[in-house]
Parts: C-alpha cells; sequence; structure tokens
C-alpha cells in the first residue's frame, strides 16, 4: 500500500514538474512572440546606429589623416604665421579693415555662418611670375568671436591662372586648409576642416568695394540661405519646367577684318563645360558665320524653343557702332559701313523679342556693343531694394520670366586675349565660374556670374562687364540659372 501511495506521489510530482516547465516555457514562448518584431527592429536600429558611428569615426580620423598629409604641404612661412599667437582684436565691419589689402568673403556650407577678412602680401616672400609666394592676414566670422590667422602660398602660375593653397587656425580651435584659383586681382576657393565635416567657399578681390558686395549677397540672397540647410550642395535640387537651350557664336576668321584668336578658342571650351556638366538639350554653334548665316540659326533656335525653355546665347566676335547705332559683324562684313552686310542690333533685336522661352539671357564679347540693347546696369546700382529686386531666390528665378544682357565691356574697345592663353578675360572669367558651380555643386544664376566675372575685371579701368535687362524684352523679375547636372531633380 505504501509503494502503491509513494508511486502515486511520484506520478503527481512528475506531472505537477512537467505542467509548470511547460507553463514556464508557453510563458516565454508568448512574451517572445508579442516582442520579437520589435526586438528585431531594435536591434537592427542599434546595429545600423553603431555601424554609423563607426562610420563617422572611420570618416573623421581618415580626414585628420589627410588633413595632416596637407598640413605638411603649407609652407614654413605660412605654418610659422598661422600657429604664431597673437593678441588680435576682432573686426566688426569689412569698412573696418586695413586699405591696400585683399579682400575675401564666404560661407560655412553647414553652419552657414559668413566671414570675411583679408590678407597682404609678404613683399619679402620670393616672386613666382610676379607674385609674391607667401601672404598672410586674419578673418573674421559674423558671430562676434571668432577670428582665424589665414595664410597662403603660391603653388604655380600657368597660362596667367594662379593656384595657391590657403590655410587657417582659428581662435576657437577650427582649422583649415584649402586651394585658390585667381585670374588677375580676382579668384575664389574652397578650404575644408580638418575633420573634413564643414567647407568653406569664398571668393578674393583687391578691391574692397566688389568684396563688399558679395559679402551682402551673402547676407540676404546667397544660394545656401535661400533653401533649407543641408551638409552637402549636392541636396540643392532644382526642377525646370522646360529644357536648356544655346545658341554658341564666334568669328575669329573675317574676309575685311583683322582676325581674332579668342573668339573659337572661347565658344569651343565653353561648350565642353556645357556638354559635360550642364544639361543643355542641344546646343547650336556658328563657327565664323556670315551674315546670312547667323540670322539663319537664330531661325532655327527660335524653331527648337518653347515658352517653358530656358535660351543662352553668346556672341563673341568683332562689333562697331556707327551714329550710336551698335552692330556685330559677321565674317563677311565689309570693313565700311553702308552695304547691309553688319548685323544690326536693332534687327537682331526682333529676332530676340520672336524666341519663344521662359528665360532669355544674352552674353556678348564684343567691341562697342556691350550696353546697345538699352536698359540700366544692374552692377552699378548701389540702392539695395533695386538690388533685391534683381536677386531673387533661386525658386523664384525658375519660375519668373527672364531677360538679361551680359557683355564684356560698353562702348569702348575690348581686349581679344590674356597674356600667355588664347582666351579673352570674360571668357575665361565665365569658364571658371561655370567649372567652380559644378565643383560646389551650387547653381548660379546670372546676377552671381555677373558679379564674379566683373570682379575679374578689378583694376581694368579701360574695360568693365556690364548686366542689364533690356527695356523692351519684357523681363518679369526673374533670372537665368546655371544648374549643374548633379543639381537636377
Amino acid at each position: 500500500m505504501f509503494k502503491l501511495f509513494r508511486t502515486f506521489l511520484l506520478i503527481l510530482f512528475i506531472l505537477s514538474t512537467t505542467t509548470s516547465v511547460y507553463s514556464e516555457s508557453s510563458w516565454i514562448t508568448k512574451k517572445s512572440d508579442k516582442t520579437k518584431v520589435e526586438l528585431k527592429k531594435e536591434k537592427k536600429e542599434k546595429k545600423e546606429k553603431k555601424k554609423k558611428w563607426i562610420a563617422k569615426k572611420k570618416e573623421i580620423k581618415k580626414n585628420k589623416e589627410e588633413f595632416k598629409k596637407e598640413e605638411k604641404k603649407i609652407s614654413k612661412e605660412v605654418k610659422s604665421w598661422i600657429t604664431k599667437k597673437t593678441k588680435e582684436k576682432y573686426i566688426d565691419s569689412m569698412d573696418k579693415l586695413p586699405d591696400g589689402a585683399i579682400y575675401f568673403t564666404g560661407a560655412s556650407n553647414i553652419t552657414g555662418l559668413n566671414f570675411y577678412g583679408y590678407v597682404v602680401p609678404d613683399t619679402k616672400s620670393k616672386l613666382i611670375s610676379n607674385y609674391y609666394e607667401t601672404s598672410t592676414g586674419f578673418g573674421y566670422f559674423n558671430d562676434g568671436k571668432t577670428i582665424c590667422k589665414i595664410g597662403s602660398t603660391v603653388l604655380i602660375v600657368l597660362n596667367g591662372e594662379v593656384t595657391a593653397r590657403i590655410s587657417g587656425n582659428c581662435n576657437n580651435g577650427l582649422k583649415f586648409t584649402g586651394k585658390t584659383t585667381q585670374m588677375l586681382n580676382s579668384g575664389w576657393g574652397s578650404a575644408k576642416t580638418a575633420d573634413g565635416t564643414d567647407r568653406f567657399d569664398f571668393d578674393f578681390n583687391n578691391d574692397r568695394t566688389i568684396i563688399a558686395e558679395i559679402f551682402k549677397k551673402y547676407e540676404k540672397t546667397l544660394i545656401t540661405r535661400q533653401l533649407p540647410p543641408r551638409q552637402n550642395n549636392k541636396n540643392i535640387k532644382l526642377d525646370p519646367n522646360g529644357k536648356y537651350y544655346a545658341l554658341l557664336i564666334a568669328n575669329s576668321e573675317y574676309n575685311n577684318w583683322d582676325n581674332l584668336v579668342s573668339p573659337y578658342n572661347d565658344i569651343r571650351e565653353i561648350k565642353k563645360v556645357l556638354d559635360k556638366s550642364y544639361k543643355f538639350e542641344k546646343i547650336l554653334t556658328v563657327n565664323n558665320g556670315t551674315k546670312k548665316e547667323i540670322y539663319q540659326a537664330f531661325r532655327n533656335l527660335s524653331k527648337l524653343t518653347t515658352t517653358n525653355d530656358y535660351v543662352l546665347i553668346y556672341y563673341s566676335g568683332h562689333g562697331k557702332t556707327k551714329a550710336e547705332q551698335a552692330y556685330w559683324i559677321p565674317k563677311d562684313g565689309s570693313i565700311e559701313w553702308g552695304n547691309g552686310d553688319w548685323i544690326n542690333i536693332n534687327e537682331l533685336n526682333i529676332f530676340l523679342t520672336e524666341i519663344k522661352a521662359h528665360h532669355l539671357t544674352v552674353m556678348v564679347d564684343s567691341c562697342y556693343v556691350g550696353g546697345k540693347f538699352k536698359g540700366t546696369n544692374i552692377l552699378d546700382l548701389t540702392n539695395d531694394e533695386d538690388r533685391t529686386l534683381y536677386g531673387k531666390n533661386l525658386e523664384d528665378g525658375l519660375n519668373l520670366r527672364a531677360r538679361s544682357v551680359l557683355s564684356s565691356g560698353s562702348k569702348g574697345r575690348v581686349s581679344d586675349t590674356v597674356a600667355n592663353t588664347k582666351h579673352s578675360l570674360f571668357a575665361l572669367a565665365f569658364l571658371n565660374v561655370l567649372k567652380a558651380s559644378d565643383q560646389n555643386s551650387v547653381p548660379l544664376n546670372m546676377l552671381n556670374v555677373a558679379i564674379r566675372i566683373r570682379g575679374a575685371f578689378a583694376g581694368n579701368y579701360s574695360q568693365k562687364p556690364i548686366y542689364y535687362h533690356p527695356d523692351t524684352w519684357q523681363d518679369g523679375g526673374g533670372d537665368f540659372i546655371f544648374i549643374p547636372k548633379k543639381n537636377l531633380q
């Protein structure tokens, strides 16, 4: 009996234990089923977060290693300057910068802070093609406190273009280095911080008034301020409603006039850049065109375009005025006026007003005729309200009708080529603007282009580019915009 009872108890114990274990196992399984998706998601998020953290640390480490390599390229003179302790006071206005310097302004791509400053050539440094190798100075961020010691070293001078290395060391621990490009007294460049988390784009010129104007533009209508903050300029996406077209006219060889060097070379290079970096549906070119061929090109362009499209026309060649009337000189143009083979600007005006386009901009690199489409030179406007009127933000610029002219000069002669090059200064400056826009992934409107090109002529009192909206072309307050392919939606 006892054995039977003991056996019964043992069976009860086994059953209760099994039930308990099953119950516990069932509870665990049930709990796991409820949170399985959440746990998986949480695990994935942690994994991604860790992955990003590791990638960021690697990137920062890589950037620091690259920066150290770049630091080794900094000249001893510049390194000595930027690391030297000074008690420089913060300068709160460009007007207070010292006279006779090279002035610069720009902006951070990440923080959105603007800056300005100056450097002075070190006359004790050696000369490289008439440029002093070393320049030193200070930069000031518009946060009211950050001061940077700046130094630059000329690396090479080729075909009139100066390439230099720039470095900076700020009182908030920020360090950066980069490169600049300069033509005559004007240039631009970019620099990257030591950890690679920020980049600065800037312009410089020995004319303080020009840099002051650009600084105002940074303050009010800089492209990176017109759209939401971003870490990559490739995120500046624009969606034009129509297509881009261009007509490029180059007259270098003449039957009766002196031949020119730059027109053909300028147009060829401009077309290369537009084909490579900008989405133009079609680029028409006329090389050494007669009056009939040039007029036919305008008719062909008119047939291609619609009221939604964006049209660029660029003319490079001889120009002449007669009794205040302006003319382009075609390949077969007579040396004397009166034979009807010059291209009258008034006649050309008819072609231009009939071109069906949302945006139409004309660039003229020619003697005497730059301002003959009749309008007010915007680059001469000093009133903030007037400049704001023409400085629309990019979205408005795309949506509003635009008609404009940018010419290499006004009523006087313009130079054919820059020394040691086969290009005109106007075309070189334009090419550099296009390349910088693509390199930095920043769309540029014509006003911005005009200001940058105008800067290349600082100190050239015989030739000044002008930018205006012809009175009869019915401009609507928009602005032609050069959009790199990487910035198109």
